[in-house]
């Protein structure tokens, strides 16, 4: 992995972090409901609310799909990142993400996806845990009608308490995870060296 893609992973991710709205409203009288849930350390969770899915490309380099769903208590951010495609979607297929040991591994490898959960706790968010493994599976993507259906799993462990309002678990696991006809928002840049 060469450091213009890892610049280009980091500018797509946080574009897309403090450029995207609320999605609430769009879909509120279509029929094909869009949903997520998953199975968070053995029980059963949906979000109250999809904050926001987008897919951004940067021309002749990589692209992203960035969903981000929350409750009261907790925010979920998936991310998958491949090379750019002439559509705007992303190809079916399986993410992966395998954090390998620092001391003998220089980078993640492979980059293709990542996870992230932030407790929200008085207003504040707090995030306590590494992504350990996981993978996020787009089963469909329609860059038509910006529709997108998947999959996602995760582990993670907790590397830091950094807040003493609430007791997290050591570990963090989300299985069966589903997304489904989540409408996508679309950012296409030009590379710019």
């Amino acid at each position: 992995m060469n450091m213009n893609r890892i610049a280009s992973l980091g500018l797509i991710f946080l574009t897309l972090l403090f450029a995207n709205c609320s999605s609430d409203d769009e879909d509120a009288g279509n029929k094909n409901v869009n949903s997520v849930s998953a199975t968070i350390n053995g029980v059963n969770w949906k979000p109250t609310k999809i904050n926001s899915v987008a897919f951004m490309k940067v021309k002749g380099m990589d692209q992203l799909l960035e969903i981000v769903v929350q409750d009261d208590t907790q925010i979920l951010t998936l991310f998958c990142t491949s090379k750019s495609t002439a559509v705007n979607a992303m190809p079916l297929k399986e993410y992966n993400f395998i954090l390998k040991d620092p001391m003998k591994e220089a980078l993640l490898i492979p980059l293709e996806s990542f996870f992230t959960n932030k407790y929200l706790i008085e207003g504040n968010t707090y995030a306590e845990y590494e992504t350990t493994i996981g993978k996020i599976t787009i089963t469909a993507m329609d860059p038509v009608k910006r529709k997108v259906s998947g999959t996602f799993s995760f582990k993670a462990s907790k590397v830091d308490v950094l807040q003493n309002k609430i007791v997290t678990p050591e570990n963090y696991e989300i299985k069966n995870g589903r997304f489904t006809n989540l409408s996508y928002t679309v950012t296409v840049e030009d590379y710019k060296n």
